[in-house]
């Protein structure tokens, strides 16, 4: 592999995405801790290793099996994966290696994890089932999004695992609280993964993926992700207001959740079926995303500092 190929290959692992996974595991993790959990740095890197090499195995293993459909898809910067395939089909084997050892890897170091801090070993399900969700989301025999379940993928993904791997990485289990946290999170989920489809529309239709905008419009993923941003912001607030998650106040957070929701309604209020058009809106969904869980693990560690 010479230069050029080897920063191509670095291209396709999609570094930068990895925030997509850090963001909700710094969450659930942080949130364990403000109810009460004790846990060291570097077991919070330990565990979350496992988990970014899951993800990482994910963005060499779709761009391999996606090759075939990206070939329709203009690749933006939120969607359409790298491009690197397309344009280099000769790397394929290189991906399908790099997926394969990063699975392994992320295991080794669950393993890892389990043995040095004595943790249950159903901490190795999170890393597993990470592994496995991440591989038949495009792999055969399942195909998970070419059957009409990707969206479903994505929500346990970042609503579920991601989460849940920080939060038990910091507690060593998960308990009613946690579920209630995750209420929100799979609801952001969706709304992430339906923006990043909003671009793709005409290409997943010539590629043969059903993601549910290829199915239903432009216009229906807009809904949608209103609908979606305003049930989390609806549940944000029974949070803030019922005490469940004492003595961590929701209040911020339900209002910094105004951020997706205000963006959600700009997009759906402004909806349009033309791709150059509804990608604007569909980008800035993202940005409005990564904002808000960015804002939410700042806070948390705000919380965690003061005195």
């Amino acid at each position: 592999m010479d230069t050029r190929e080897l920063l191509q290959f670095i291209r396709l692992g999609r570094f930068r995405f990895l925030l997509s996974g850090f963001i909700p595991f710094s969450a659930g993790a942080l949130l364990a801790l403000l109810l009460g959990a004790r846990f060291t740095p570097a077991q919070f890197l330990l565990g979350y290793a496992a988990m970014a090499a899951a993800h990482l195995s994910v963005h060499y293993s779709n761009d391999y099996f996606d090759a075939d459909a990206d070939r329709f898809v203009e690749p933006t910067a939120i969607s359409g994966g790298s491009g690197v395939l397309v344009e280099n089909p000769g790397l394929k084997p290189a991906a399908l290696r790099a997926a394969v050892a990063l699975m392994f890897v992320s295991v080794l170091i669950g393993y890892l994890f389990v043995a040095v801090y004595a943790y249950p070993a159903i901490f190795l399900a999170f890393a597993v089932a990470g592994n496995l969700l991440g591989w038949f989301y495009t792999a055969p025999p399942l195909a998970l999004a070419y059957r009409k379940l990707g969206e479903v993928t994505n929500m346990i993904t970042f609503g579920l695992l991601m989460p849940g791997a920080g939060y038990f990485v910091a507690k060593g289990a998960l308990d009613p609280p946690f579920f209630a946290f995750a209420l929100p999170l799979l609801l952001y989920g969706l709304i992430f993964i339906v923006s990043v489809e909003i671009p793709d529309m005409e290409g997943d239709i010539a590629g043969g993926k059903p993601t549910l905008v290829a199915r239903k419009g432009r216009i229906y993923g807009f809904g949608l992700i209103a609908v979606a941003a305003a049930l989390a912001t609806a549940t944000l607030l029974l949070f803030a207001y019922s005490g469940i998650f004492s003595p961590v106040d929701f209040r911020p957070i339900a209002l910094v959740s105004c951020i997706p929701l205000g963006i959600a309604l700009w997009g759906f209020s402004n909806r349009c079926a033309e791709r150059a058009f509804a990608l604007r809106y569909a980008t800035a969904n993202i940005a409005g995303y990564f904002l808000f869980q960015g804002l939410v693990v700042l806070y948390f560690i705000l919380v965690a500092v003061a005195p």
